[in-house]
């Protein structure tokens, strides 16, 4: 079925999730940051658990800002500072992240350019080239500073977006597969928005002015037929279920590699362009290294239990979240590291699990040492042992490579 964008803009600046689902969405969002009512239903042994994504939703990332970079060299700057390719013809948005000289995460971002949209009539009037960066919203100023430092000359202007100017949406239909290919540039019909290619399924971002104006969604012809309003737990889920990692609470800055972070498997690098900031290492890594551990999506249990065999969200689970950075170990004798809590809700998250010894694969030529029966836990906030099973999504298998056997001659 088409996108039809100017439907799905005008049903999304209405669209109000029921405030049962938002406030329960809310509760177990980081597996920490309990608000007072989320509390108090834990003090009374109930579930603050968000429930299940709905299968076809519309969720406003409140955790994303917009740094706007606007003028003639606009393309040129942003080729040299980040991992993806900007050619100056570049219509269609992208994934991409902000490098450390050394090659660590500053930022992962999305890069929507903006010529030809209405918001670029409106806020620039000029035939300039463009750009919206959607970033980490506590990240923003961060970002803001980095890109400034970098600016020296170039004939660019930059300006961070004011909170609520112009909202981040996050859209899917399990139904469908939008594909890049499939969708365009990022500006249709005038709006900007782009295809999340990080990993199948997840969807359309579409970036919606604030004073805009619209209907409910529910009922509309096409593409939004049976939308539902989620908060932004939901887009949290449908991210663990399939293993993508976002911003700087789980994306550490200056402290992961991009491709510990799976960035180059999501398409946020290209491997074939010019030369950028923290280019050396990662081009190094990825040419002659071994990745040997990387960000997988993990199922949380009783450690007393059986070991999960799908990776599966329950909105029922009764389990105190680890808290990030928190060693995962395996539960035999030695007791060994074997990876990281990244960040958790209900009984799914993120860890940086080492390959070879929390999963099969293999990806160097010691091999994977996972037996049948292997169990690993982490230590929760009470002190007490939780499970870890770490899976590897289909996308993601499909990406990694078997190491090299070199012959003998």
């Amino acid at each position: 079925m088409q996108f039809n964008a100017v439907a799905l803009m005008a049903a999304l600046l209405a669209l109000k999730p029921p405030l049962a689902y938002a406030a329960a969405g809310d509760c177990a969002l980081g597996g920490k940051h309990l608000g007072d009512d989320c509390k108090k239903a834990a003090d009374k042994g109930q579930n603050p658990s968000p429930p299940p994504p709905p299968p076809s939703g519309a969720a406003h990332l409140t955790n994303r800002r917009l740094l706007s970079i606007h003028g003639p060299d606009a393309p040129k700057f942003l080729q040299g500072i980040i991992t993806a390719n900007v050619r100056p013809d570049t219509r269609a948005g992208f994934y991409a992240a902000f490098l450390t000289g050394q090659g660590k995460v500053l930022n992962d971002v999305f890069v929507y350019p903006t010529l030809g949209s209405t918001w670029h009539n409106e806020a620039h009037g000029d035939e300039d080239p463009g750009f919206l960066v959607e970033v980490d919203a506590a990240q923003a100023g961060e970002l803001e500073r980095h890109v400034k430092r970098h600016k020296l000359r170039a004939k660019i202007k930059l300006r961070l977006l004011e909170e609520g100017e112009m909202r981040v949406w996050g859209v899917w239909r399990e139904d469908e597969r939008w594909t890049a290919h499939s969708q365009g540039g990022s500006v249709v019909d005038g709006e900007l928005g782009l295809v999340d290619c990080r990993a199948p399924g997840m969807g359309r971002r579409v970036l919606v002015p604030a004073g805009s104006a619209g209907g409910s969604p529910v009922g509309k012809p096409g593409s939004l037929e049976e939308l539902e309003g989620a908060p932004l737990s939901a887009y949290t889920i449908r991210r663990y279920l399939r293993g993508v990692p976002e911003g700087q609470q789980e994306l550490r800055r200056e402290d992961v590699l991009p491709l510990n972070a799976n960035i180059d498997l999501m398409g946020g690098i290209d491997f074939k362009k010019g030369c950028y900031t923290g280019q050396e290492l990662t081009i190094r890594t990825h040419h002659t290294g071994v990745v040997r551990r990387r960000i997988l999506p993990v199922s949380l249990y009783d450690v007393t239990g059986d070991v999960p065999e799908t990776l599966e969200y329950s909105a029922t689970a009764q389990l105190t979240i680890p808290d990030s950075e928190t060693d995962i170990k395996k539960q035999d004798k030695r007791n060994r590291a074997t990876g990281k809590f990244v960040a958790g809700i209900g009984n799914i998250g993120l860890a940086m699990c080492r390959l070879e010894q929390m999963t099969d694969l293999i990806v160097s030529s010691e091999g994977s040492t996972v037996s049948e029966g292997d169990k690993f836990a982490a230590l929760n906030a009470d002190g007490a042992d939780v499970g870890v099973m770490a899976f590897v999504p289909d996308w993601l298998r499909g990406q990694i490579r078997a190491p090299k056997i070199q012959k003998r001659v």
